[in-house]
């Protein structure tokens, strides 16, 4: 079996690395897998980037689908995308041959959703968030819009100007007219699925994303500090945000507060932030090490066993790959009871989930790590991780539901 991956990213941003992560799994497994990209960081002959002429019409097609934009105006902050612009691939794929497309996230000026509705091989669409069944948003969208569609008379109160979210969704519904077999990374995402408009009557199976356990895996805590010039004797809390703590939806201001708290209980931790500073962040919080940017799978294995506990604090989360990458490498996650969250952590074993946008509950979890790090069984979290996430569980699953596609 042949399979392409279309993906705007192939190893960058989450979306991009969850599906370079299935892609080498599945090699690993034997399947013939092979990625059709936007933007590739990643050395690898079976990914193809745009080149040439096409890429300049993906940069062109990606500005013009962003100035779309300014038609609406809404309280919904979310990335958007219209959809409208797009590059045409189809030569690319003809000379591929797959057997089975893996659409993945691909907007941004990658795949309009015209161009999505006129592939003619077998599809499964691996969900990474809410905008294959919404209108243009991908967080955000209110269940009344997706599970019964998008009308004048249901949508969202402040929204003004063209209704940029109906005009996408009722593309869609005329497009995507050949059911598609789903994927979704959570229970959550699943639920929200079965219960849309566009997808109630598509195949939908639920499949977590892959995690390399060779790379992510436990490490000597005492050299990962060092590396990044921590103190070796001092529990250490890690939170990650591509836009850092001013992504409201990531939570990196109930963060704040929870660390607050807990230097007012005196509970003595050292905090790891990465993503980028804006303002005066974390003013009155000393014993914090800011790292703008973290590249490399490497880099990360090497941030997690430098942590005694991560912290993900989101309001709106599909699956984000820090809390299976987190446990996979044998370190506890406290996170938000939200989307995915409560699909990757088993409270009391592989961390806490506290309830979203409250500083006081993520303070008293976190201070169970911080406060008591012996208590933390790494093996055990480990063990749980490799047996949900690893490469080859989560590709005998991709092979059944592609093999069941392409003879549907």
């Amino acid at each position: 079996m042949k399979v392409l991956h279309l993906s705007t990213y192939a190893g960058d941003s989450g979306a991009g690395r969850a599906a370079y992560s299935l892609h080498a799994a599945l090699r690993q497994s034997g399947i013939d897998s092979r990625m059709l990209v936007a933007r590739s960081n990643v050395t690898d002959p079976h990914v193809s980037q745009l080149s040439g002429l096409t890429q300049t019409h993906w940069r062109m097609a990606q500005r013009a689908d962003r100035a779309l934009w300014q038609l609406q105006r809404s309280p919904n902050t979310s990335w958007r995308s219209p959809a409208f612009f797009g590059v045409d691939i189809r030569r690319e794929v003809d000379r591929i041959d797959p057997d089975v497309i893996n659409l993945h996230w691909a907007t941004n000026g990658f795949l309009s959703i015209e161009q999505i509705g006129r592939i003619d091989r077998p599809i499964v669409w691996s969900l990474y968030d809410m905008w294959p069944l919404s209108g243009t948003e991908h967080y955000g969208s209110l269940p009344e819009r997706t599970d019964s569609g998008y009308r004048i008379t249901n949508r969202p109160t402040g929204d003004t100007g063209f209704d940029l979210d109906r005009w996408a969704w009722e593309r869609k519904r005329k497009n995507w007219r050949n059911p598609m077999h789903v994927v979704a990374a959570s229970r959550w995402l699943e639920e929200r699925a079965h219960g849309s408009a566009l997808m109630h009557q598509w195949p939908i199976e639920r499949i977590p994303h892959a995690i390399d356990p060779k790379i992510f895996c436990r490490g000597e805590t005492a050299e990962a500090r060092a590396r990044w010039g921590l103190d070796l004797h001092q529990p250490t809390i890690v939170f990650l945000a591509s836009a850092g703590l001013s992504d409201h939806r990531k939570g990196g201001d109930v963060l704040l507060e929870a660390l607050q708290q807990l230097r007012d209980q005196e509970s003595e931790a050292q905090v790891v932030i990465v993503g980028p500073r804006t303002g005066n962040q974390a003013t009155g919080l000393s014993n914090i090490r800011w790292i703008p940017e973290v590249r490399h799978d490497s880099e990360l294995q090497s941030l997690y066993t430098a942590a005694s506990v991560v912290a993900i604090p989101s309001r709106e989360d599909t699956l984000p790959l820090v809390a299976l990458e987190a446990q996979m490498c044998g370190v506890p996650v406290v996170a938000s009871d939200i989307g995915g969250l409560p699909d990757a952590i088993k409270a009391g074993v592989s961390g806490e989930l506290v309830a979203p946008g409250d500083p006081a509950a993520l303070a008293r979890a976190l201070a169970l790590f911080v406060n008591d790090p012996a208590s933390i069984d790494s093996q055990r979290i480990r063990d749980r991780a490799v047996g949900l996430w690893s490469y080859e569980s989560v590709a005998q699953q991709y092979t059944e539901v592609f093999a069941t596609a392409s003879t549907a």
